[in-house]
């Protein structure tokens, strides 16, 4: 696996776990936050490996 699979991999992943938390009765804020923001470093990183427009149909939900 590449470091650009892996990298997809762990957006699609945190971004299940970012749906898993908003879904459940008292979502845990603080989680959220730590989620979203390594989602956001991962794509910054994913950004550096892929020119911008590649990346972004990558990280399209369900592309895949």
């Amino acid at each position: 696996m590449t470091i650009v699979e892996r990298l997809i991999a762990t957006h699609r992943m945190l971004e299940r776990e970012i749906r898993r938390e908003l879904r459940s009765v008292l979502p845990d804020r603080f989680r959220l936050a730590q989620l979203k923001k390594h989602k956001l470093a991962v794509k910054d990183r994913l950004h550096l490996y892929m020119p911008a427009p590649a990346a972004q149909l990558a990280l399209v939900p369900g592309s895949r």
